[in-house]
């Protein structure tokens, strides 16, 4: 029992040595220094920056450090600096400087300033902001850096804001407290900046004097001026008093006639009126007397118009009922009459379509009778050329019947291509030799002749068996047929 005590005892004051070790790594940054971790740390940094807040500083793999933000004030005395035009120049000033709070300059600092003391940072800083201004004062001429020192400051400034940033360091304030050259130049330039600043008071001096000599004259004017139009003014009021008396004058006496005139205006109304009504009063019993007797003509007539209205009210409506039986009459007799002729007309076009269906119906009849008439006679005829075809065909020897029979049905085509060829020939003049005894038989011949010269029907029909008519002419060599003999005959 005693060794368990003893083990546990252990083991719970080696779990709070583990829990003391784990808070006392555990850092909280203050609000004027700069917490830096490094060590073994995540993406291979160097050190990790904190500014305010906590972190967890691992035991074995971490430490830590602090920057302190101290403000750090810096006496300088530069000397023998050249400016541009090669006048050397003492400037003493004071700077400001601080560590920055910026996360990149803040890494930075932590690379180059963590351990050092606040003396070696001072004495880096002053290196630094020396180097600048001798740069600076080197770029300016003796008048600019005397004359503007807020472009001279802005320049350091910038020139060593840059230059601190690389070491991790910021300026907070500078100041220029004296510049001093060695060849006396700017006492010049300052005796002659007094001179000039002596006249400029004496010009302002005399001006002002003037200014004072005219502004006392304008004054002794604007005084006469004013007095004169006061006593102007003065002269107006009296006058506008008289004339405002002088009117309210005339205004009294003008009130005072035309008080008169109304008053016997008012009493001539009065008159006026009072007869006016006895007038009126006359007047309106005359009116009421022709009233009464206007409306006792209009009683009388109005009873006779009501009696007359009322006879020819019923006179009317007699009229009336008698028409009405007339019209009721002649529209009933009207009324059979057109039912009795539509009647007649429905039936007379019942008869004629009758009629012209009857019509229509044998016209069909005999078309039809006439096309089957016409379809037999023509089978009829194509019998017997198939008839005639087959017998010639047997009497003939070889193809030569079915050559005449195309010949013969094909005669009247083959006398078209013949005419047609000499158609469209045209003559301007003709001599027919031949003919005797002055007659124009040689014309005819003529013509019969380039007839048969164009194409020789004869001989095409001969070639195949057959004789033509001799008014289609003889084959050459042959006499010429009598056109009275009888045509020989083919079997």
């Amino acid at each position: 029992m005693t060794v368990q005590i003893i083990a546990v005892s252990l083991l719970v004051l080696f779990l709070l040595i583990v829990v003391l070790t784990l808070i006392s790594r555990y850092r909280m940054c203050p609000p004027d220094r700069i917490l830096v971790v490094y060590g073994k740390l995540a993406n291979g940094l160097s050190s990790r920056c904190y500014h305010g807040g906590s972190t967890f500083v691992i035991p074995f793999f971490q430490s830590y450090g602090y920057l302190d933000l101290t403000p750090i004030n810096i006496e300088i005395e530069l000397k023998g600096a050249l400016s541009s035009q090669n006048i050397r120049i003492d400037t003493p000033a004071s700077f400001t400087i601080g560590i920055s709070t910026d996360p990149e300059v803040m890494q930075n600092a932590a690379t180059r300033l963590l351990g050092r003391t606040m003396a070696e940072i001072e004495q880096l800083a002053s290196e630094i902001i020396m180097g600048q201004m001798r740069v600076v004062f080197a770029s300016m001429t003796i008048e600019e850096i005397n004359n503007d020192r807020e472009k001279l400051i802005a320049l350091i400034t910038k020139g060593v804001e840059v230059e601190l940033h690389k070491v991790g360091l910021r300026m907070i304030n500078g100041n220029i407290r004296d510049i001093k050259d060695h060849s006396g130049y700017i006492d010049a330039l300052g005796k002659e900046a007094a001179a000039k600043a002596i006249n400029d008071a004496q010009i302002r001096v005399a001006q002002e004097n003037q200014r004072g000599a005219v502004g006392k004259a304008e004054a002794e004017r604007e005084q006469a001026i004013r007095v004169a139009t006061a006593q102007a003014e003065a002269r107006k009021g009296e006058n506008t008093a008289q004339v405002v008396i002088a009117k309210s004058n005339a205004d009294l006496a003008m009130e005072q006639a035309e008080a008169k005139r109304r008053t016997e205006a008012a009493q001539k109304v009065a008159e006026a009126r009072a007869l006016q009504e006895s007038y009126k009063a006359e007047q309106e019993a005359e009116v009421a007397r022709a009233l009464m007797e206007k409306a006792h003509l209009q009683a009388e007539q109005i009873v006779k118009a009501e009696i007359d209205k009322e006879r020819i009210r019923i006179d009317a409506e007699a009229k009336a009922a008698q028409t009405k039986i007339i019209q009721e009459g002649q529209a009933a007799a009207y009324i059979i009459q057109k039912e009795a002729e539509a009647e007649g007309i429905r039936r007379v076009a019942e008869g004629e379509a009758q009629g012209i269906k009857a019509k229509l119906g044998a016209e069909a009849s005999g078309i039809q009778a006439k096309l089957t008439a016409e379809a037999e006679g023509t089978r009829a005829l194509l019998d017997a050329k198939a008839q005639g075809f087959e017998k010639l065909l047997q009497v003939a020897d070889g193809t030569s019947g079915a050559t005449q029979l195309l010949v013969a049905e094909n005669i009247v085509r083959i006398a078209e291509i013949q005419a047609g060829a000499i158609k469209g020939l045209q003559f301007e003049k003709i001599v027919v030799m031949g003919g005797g005894n002055g007659t124009n038989a040689g014309a005819g011949q003529f013509v019969q002749d380039l007839y048969k010269g164009v194409l020789p029907i004869n001989e095409v029909a001969r070639s195949v068996g057959l004789n033509l008519p001799a008014f289609l002419g003889t084959p050459a060599g042959e006499p010429k047929a009598d056109p009275k003999a009888e045509p020989p005959k083919h079997s």
